[in-house]
């Protein structure tokens, strides 16, 4: 069974850079996008469950997608564009909190 679950998360990771390339290439609303993270992260959750693993080794595989979909998000969302003022730890703050807010949103 750990071997499963660590393909999953191997394999849900590489979807979520790729969905964050897609993102900043396509210039898709940040909607769109975390909605797209929620529903790889789901699937995960789904599909190790299914195969009849702990459900708190689900929610783990769950969140770890969740959270490296928010981290590449707050790291794109910092990025400054030239001539801008360097960015603080408000906009990181800012970042997650839209990260967060739209993830809530799409759970219902």
């Amino acid at each position: 069974m750990e071997e499963i679950i660590k393909t999953v998360k191997e394999f849900g990771i590489a979807l979520v850079k790729k969905q964050h390339r897609f993102f900043q290439n396509e210039h898709i609303e940040n909607s769109e996008h975390v909605a797209a993270i929620r529903r790889i992260a789901d699937t995960a959750y789904t599909y190790i469950k299914q195969r009849g693993a702990n459900l708190d080794k689900a929610k783990e595989v769950k969140k770890e997608l969740i959270n490296h979909g928010k981290n590449l998000f707050v790291m794109t969302w910092m990025k400054m564009l030239e001539g801008e003022e360097p960015l603080g730890e408000e906009d990181r703050q800012e970042a997650m909190e839209t990260f967060d807010e739209l993830l809530k949103e799409n759970g219902r």
